[in-house]
């Protein structure tokens, strides 16, 4: 997936070890590979520690990447080879242990692809969300991402549920130029998911 906003010169500044182009690179792919980190661990905090560990060593050899898809590839490749590692290394519990085999298993290149493209996809809609208008936008996340009715929205924001209804239709005929309702509602799932592996931890 190309990424159109990044300046062409970007790679160059980055080989130069340029830190502004580092930034670019960590604040568009962070996020997606915490989530597919995550989803491989079944764990935020240590999802997002490895992928920390994974900038560090992008970093390292800032010098070696000819194209922001190289880059790109990397952080997948070395953030799914550190989630294996760190499942082998407590494979003494069962679960683990079957979710390691799980990954290795001949659709595991399968499930890590469909992992990574869900990341992807979660970070695209939620950079969407974070463009619309700050009424509208506040409103969307509290229904479809808190998951609030539209009364309580209303009384939070001090505003009318005629008001909220009308909010929420804006913002998903905003999405929906861009996304399918079926990509839409699945983001909304994965978010969910998110969250209850937050709560857990």
């Amino acid at each position: 997936m190309d990424h159109p906003d990044l300046n062409p010169e970007i790679i160059n500044e980055f080989r130069k070890g340029d830190p502004q182009a580092f930034s670019s690179f960590f604040h568009l792919h962070y996020r997606p590979l915490c989530y597919f980190a995550t989803q491989m661990l079944n764990n935020q905090q240590d999802g997002e520690d490895i992928v920390k560990d994974t900038f560090v060593k992008l970093w390292q050899k800032h010098t070696d990447f000819d194209t922001p898809q190289n880059i790109k590839a990397f952080l997948y490749i070395t953030t799914r080879n550190a989630c294996l590692n760190f499942l082998r290394h407590i494979q003494v519990k069962e679960s683990s242990r079957k979710e390691l085999m799980y990954i290795e298993e001949s659709k595991g290149d399968e499930l890590v692809l469909n992992q990574m493209i869900r990341a992807e996809l979660m970070q695209e809609i939620y950079s969407e969300i974070e463009k619309l208008p700050e009424r509208r936008r506040d409103v969307f996340k509290m229904a479809y991402l808190d998951g609030l009715k539209n009364e309580e929205i209303a009384q939070q924001m001090n505003i009318s549920i005629h008001t909220v209804k009308e909010h929420k239709g804006k913002a998903l005929y905003s999405l929906r130029l861009r996304f399918s309702d079926k990509q839409i509602v699945l983001f909304i799932m994965l978010f969910a998911q998110c969250l209850e592996l937050i709560d857990k931890n």
